[in-house]
């Protein structure tokens, strides 16, 4: 994306702080309230909330409606379950491998045919579009048990394809349904708001970012990219805060941290680990902001700087202010209804691309691990560090932290085999590492290239970010479970 590099004029200089407006909240003029956006705000955020974060006793065990649902689909009929993981994998690579040959210039496809597909969608890397590719010939050969016996061994396929792909490809598009209706009708708005109050003092961020950060959390890293390159462009942010936001709150959402607590049979404990990768999140975000590399970022505009206003009220009336904006994004939006099966379709669109990357990823990390001890190496220096911080499986653990740079699933999947301890540390660490080069790194660096930020700055961050993470979510998992919430 391009863009001029500076803004200035003869009242401000690029790289000036410029001075926001201070408000009331009563200088605000709330939106009118009415019954009916009320209540479809309250019966989408209700839902939402109640899927994902309340517990609920189901056949002896504490876990939350998301995991019952999954397992009354795969108890019905596994092997439609299997069938349907078939179709992700298969459209996945199909639709990717027609994408990359059309704006190669190999194929020629019809703008008509080019916005049906959505090929834009499914455009990636070469080494991306391998990946899918490659796990429909994994997928066939596990289904119909042809293949090499070294490759089908059963404790690989039933990590990678019983743990791994079934799970992916059953949260994500159930998980996106209340996903959507958190995001779209009111309660992104609502959580943002009522975090606007500390943005600026704990991290130094308009209180604005807070609604990038929500969108990230509830939806995806992608919709708080364009949320931020939207307020960006308008001049809400310099490059400094665009850094930050990016680099520290666009981290692994609230579904995806849900799909791999399922395939690490950790849903029960969901609400606690969700609990504990904001905590550590935020307590990152909280020091990065603070040393360099992005405190050294310039504040720098490349449009006329719009500041936020620096809202001031009490704690009652910022709860009015966040439950009418709220109100005011559901009475906006689409129904429930409509709502709820945009997000199905979004979530099928998301697990066809990240299903079979997820395959072949973790076919290769598995075989890899099973016949070398190429992971033994690499994780040796870091081991005693694990044990000193009393994490049971160091070893398990430093591969599975390792190889969360590379992308989440991968990195927590390779801990399904170890204790409980270590695999909520895991996740917690490779959920909050945010800069993951399977995806979010080379979108930033594409979408944000007027700041800029290029790849030797995002592995330095990452690298900062897990040096900080290991001994916050050690300090954490340590914690919970010695108050038993573990």
């Amino acid at each position: 994306m391009s863009g001029s590099q500076s803004w200035e004029n003869d009242d401000h200089i690029s790289g000036e702080s410029v001075t926001p407006e201070q408000k009331s909240i009563d200088d605000v003029t709330l939106a009118e309230m009415n019954p009916r956006p009320i209540l479809k705000f309250i019966i989408a955020f209700a839902t939402g909330t109640f899927v994902f974060l309340i517990p609920i006793q189901w056949e002896g065990q504490t876990t939350i409606p998301l995991d019952v649902m999954m397992t009354l689909i795969q108890n019905t009929s596994m092997l439609a379950v299997d069938l349907f993981a078939l179709g992700l994998i298969t459209a996945g690579g199909v639709l990717t491998s027609i994408s990359q040959l059309h704006y190669r210039g190999t194929v020629t496809v019809s703008e008509r045919m080019e916005n049906l597909l959505q090929l834009d969608y499914w455009e990636t890397s070469n080494v991306f579009w391998v990946f899918r590719g490659v796990a429909i010939f994994f997928a066939v050969a596990i289904l119909l048990d042809i293949g090499p016996e070294w490759m089908l061994v059963d404790p690989i396929v039933n990590t990678a394809w019983g743990a791994l792909v079934v799970t992916v490809a059953l949260v994500i598009p159930i998980g996106s349904i209340f996903v959507n209706l958190l995001a779209e009708l009111g309660g992104l708005q609502f959580i943002g708001t009522l975090a606007q109050p500390i943005m600026r003092p704990a991290f130094n961020l308009p209180g604005r970012s807070a609604l990038d950060g929500a969108a990230s959390w509830l939806g995806s890293f992608s919709i708080g990219y364009y949320l931020t390159r939207n307020v960006f462009d308008r001049g809400g942010y310099n490059k400094r805060e665009v850094f930050v936001i990016c680099t520290c709150f666009a981290t692994a959402n609230v579904g995806t941290v849900g799909a791999v607590a399922a395939l690490l049979g950790l849903l029960h404990l969901f609400p606690v680990i969700i609990l504990l990768y904001l905590i550590a999140t935020l307590l990152v975000a909280a020091i990065l902001v603070r040393i360099p590399p992005l405190s050294m970022v310039p504040n720098e505009y490349i449009a006329e700087p719009d500041p936020e206003p620096e809202f001031t009220g009490t704690i009652g009336e910022y709860v009015r202010f966040a439950f009418n904006n709220g109100v005011k994004t559901a009475k906006e939006g689409e129904s429930i209804l409509r709502t709820s099966v945009v997000g199905f379709v979004d979530g099928l669109k998301l697990a066809g691309m990240v299903v079979g990357s997820v395959l072949t990823m973790s076919m290769v990390v598995l075989l890899v691990e099973e016949y070398t001890a190429f992971f033994e190496y690499i994780a040796m220096p870091f081991v005693p560090l694990m044990s000193i911080l009393a994490i049971p499986d160091p070893q398990t653990a430093t591969i599975g932290v390792i190889l969360g740079g590379a992308e989440f699933f991968i990195g927590a999947s390779f801990v399904v085999e170890a204790s409980v301890t270590t695999q909520v540390f895991v996740v917690i660490v490779t959920g909050a590492q945010a800069i993951f080069f399977s995806a979010p790194a080379p979108m930033m660096v594409d979408m944000f290239d007027d700041v800029p930020m290029r790849f030797r700055d995002l592995f330095l961050l990452l690298i900062l970010r897990t040096v900080l993470l290991v001994p916050i979510a050690a300090a954490l998992t340590h914690g919970a479970t010695a108050i038993g919430l573990i």
